[in-house]
């Protein structure tokens, strides 16, 4: 099994770590807020970039119409009461339904303290072609005890019409909540907390496990890694990793121990990486399916906190389950190709479906050097 990864654009002005990113369904990237300079917000434009589009263009080695296709969407500037203020680690999901960004959490500044409650709270973009629509979605319980407490650098992610906020860090300290906000309902629910430890940093994923009885699937949320002082999962050399899996319909969190690679053993602890949803055309009578795919991350942070960079990761996994058993296992993927992404960390999980075939996509984020990207790269993964 391979990765083949495919540069899409290079610009100085996308450059940034700690951003939002969501992908419509038509394959446009949407690209939010985040830092360039460590603490300080860039500008609260939409950044929005094709990425059917410019995969077609970059076969012909034409990078710099791709460098050149980006639309930067800024809201009405007497709308700006309307609109999210800038932040740094907040969470973003797009939602098919409703052919909708929505972004909740973040830091606004250098203090490094969320943001208020109401600057926090739901904020929903419908992304027209000349500026996004914003609106402050007012939760019917948004000030009671099942809404989540202001947060950032927590995970995101969509499922069953509800967006799961889980883990991040408040004004101080970690947290292992989850909470799940009813898209339907327009109202939050306090979930069941995460196995140990709080951690910030850390990656979620809805997938759908394979079952023999169709009608007993369901989409759940997988999780694995984070920060909790240090890279977690914290193991013993060679130990099988810890991934741990919450059940919506019984709001229950599971931890399981995926088999290792049996060339290459496991992934590395890490944070601040990349875990999506994975679905692609089988063989008929396979007995795996993939589920999720794990990439990059930090897996030494750095002296100087969030003012410095770690070191990073750059591989990929591939986690695997078995028809009609609950065995998972990982495995490494292959780099195919003369280029490939250099390790990074700090940006967001991504990635979209074309042609029955999810494309994982990497925006921007924090290299060793302490700079920050300006790169999107697309993978693509032969079975």
């Amino acid at each position: 099994m391979s990765i083949t990864w495919t540069l899409l654009s290079s610009l100085s002005n996308k450059a940034r770590s700690s951003h939002c990113a969501a992908i419509t369904q038509t394959g446009r990237l949407l690209l939010y807020s985040g830092e360039f300079r460590p603490r300080v917000p860039v500008d609260g434009s939409l950044h929005v970039f094709d990425l059917e589009a410019a995969s077609a263009t970059v076969e012909k080695a034409d990078l710099e119409k791709n460098n050149s296709s980006w639309h930067v969407l800024t809201a009405n500037a007497a709308s700006t009461s309307t609109s999210p203020g800038l932040r740094v680690g907040a969470g973003a999901v797009f939602d098919p339904k409703s052919d909708s960004l929505y972004v909740w959490g973040g830091r606004g500044g250098v203090d490094m303290a969320p943001l208020d409650r109401y600057q926090s709270g739901i904020w929903k973009a419908h992304v027209r072609l000349d500026e996004p629509a914003w609106e402050r979605v007012q939760c019917v319980n948004e000030e009671g005890d099942e809404a989540p407490e202001p947060r950032s650098f927590h995970a995101s992610a969509l499922a069953g019409g509800k967006i799961y906020v889980h883990a991040g860090c408040p004004a101080s300290g970690r947290l292992a909540t989850l909470h799940a906000y009813d898209l339907s309902a327009n109202e939050w629910q306090k979930r069941a907390d995460a196995p140990a430890e709080p951690r910030g940093g850390t990656a979620i994923a809805a997938v759908t496990l394979p079952c023999e009885n169709l009608a007993e699937r369901e989409q759940v949320i997988i999780r694995f890694a984070g920060f909790a002082g240090y890279q977690l999962p914290r193991v013993n050399e060679g130990a099988a990793l810890p991934l741990d899996i919450y059940t919506p319909s019984t709001n229950t969190w599971a931890t399981v121990f995926p088999a290792a690679d049996p060339e290459s053993g496991f992934p590395g602890p890490r944070s601040v990486h990349g875990l999506v949803p994975f679905t692609s055309p089988v063989s008929p009578g396979s007995k795996t399916v993939p589920v999720a795919l794990l990439h990059h991350g930090e897996h030494d942070a750095s002296d100087l906190g969030h003012a410095g960079a770690g070191q990073f990761w750059d591989d990929a996994w591939l986690l695997l389950a078995t028809h009609g058993a609950s065995d998972l296992q990982w495995k490494k993927l292959r780099v195919v190709g003369t280029q490939k992404p250099e390790p990074r960390g700090w940006f967001p999980s991504a990635s979209y479906v074309s042609e029955g075939r999810t494309r994982v996509v990497l925006s921007g984020g924090l290299l060793s050097s302490n700079e920050r990207s300006g790169e999107v790269w697309v993978g693509d993964v032969e079975l």
